[in-house]
């Protein structure tokens, strides 16, 4: 494990600062060897889409596993490209791809189409020799604990709108949920690099539970009742959903009708149990001394008494 060093694509904002973080808390590792020293760890700063260079960097600084975090700002292109340089750099034997949520299925794909893309990576990686893990984690509980918990990831409300005390609960709200913290993340990515031989996809559960229940914990943490509209499945199929008051500050940079219809392929997948993981086969039970921050516990810490 002392001999790996990580490179972190993404790794100075969002998830990819979460899991700087608890990659140097974990010790052990040498993180993104090159330019600005940020928390600790070394960023590896390069344009993702120069192969050629991408390849140099990862070659000059003994990079052996790369982990991208690069998500829908740097585009398709950019997690391509770190995959064709990490295939042909000397060194880099290990990838995890840019796929963070759900198992990425043919299912999944055809109700939120940038699954697809995400299909691609592993379908790539799939005629590499690199050794790769795709990590299904559900959604991000960071997002409801938003802006008192500690997160990189921003706002983001989704269903339960914390701070407007609002609620639009797709379909029935009874089909268990995934939450997972995302430096609870980083702590299993962490525990897992030191681990001699990957699963095609690594599953972590953080917490399930169903958006009823969310919301019932939401209303008694804040002692208020919260406005809560339910939108059918029928509505969500037809890109149709409630819009929340937090949702409104996204508007200048992400269109209410564009996240309206965002957020109703996400109930859609709600309703048929995309998020719902199966316990079996998880991170959680290979590394059963890692305990994950429940949704209870993060919406005290965060709305208790407020």
């Amino acid at each position: 494990m002392g001999s790996r060093v990580v490179a972190v694509a993404g790794g100075t904002g969002k998830l990819g600062r979460a899991i700087v973080d608890e990659l140097v808390a974990y010790g052990g590792y040498k993180i993104d060897p090159q330019t600005a020293n940020i928390l600790g760890a070394e960023i590896l700063a390069t344009d993702y889409n120069d192969v050629s260079s991408v390849v140099k960097l990862l070659d000059a600084n003994n990079i052996d596993t790369v982990i991208s975090t690069l998500g829908a700002t740097f585009g398709t292109d950019s997690e391509l490209a770190l995959i064709q340089a990490s295939k042909d750099s000397r060194k880099t034997t290990r990838y995890i791809p840019s796929v963070w949520g759900i198992s990425c299925s043919p299912e999944a794909a055809a109700i939120l189409p940038t699954i697809g893309e995400k299909i691609g990576y592993l379908e790539v990686l799939a005629t590499t020799s690199l050794e790769y893990t795709a990590v299904s984690n559900g959604i991000f509980l960071d997002y409801y604990g938003f802006p008192k918990v500690r997160s990189y990831l921003g706002n983001l409300p989704r269903v339960i709108d914390m701070a407007g005390n609002a609620a639009a609960i797709p379909g029935s709200g009874d089909v268990p949920v995934v939450f997972t913290y995302s430096f609870d993340v980083g702590r299993f990515i962490a525990a897992l690099l030191s681990q001699p031989r990957w699963e095609k996809e690594s599953v972590i559960i953080g917490d399930k539970i169903t958006w009823n229940e969310f919301l019932h914990l939401a209303e008694g943490v804040k002692g208020v009742k919260f406005d809560v509209k339910h939108d059918s499945l029928m509505t969500l199929q037809e890109g149709c959903s409630t819009a929340l008051p937090s949702q409104k500050h996204l508007y200048p940079h992400f269109p209410q009708q564009r996240l309206e219809r965002m957020c109703a392929m996400f109930g859609v997948m709600f309703e048929n149990g995309f998020f719902d993981f199966k316990s079996e086969g998880t991170l959680n039970e290979r590394f059963p001394d890692i305990n994950t921050k429940s949704v209870k516990t993060l919406l005290e810490e965060s709305w208790a008494g407020n």
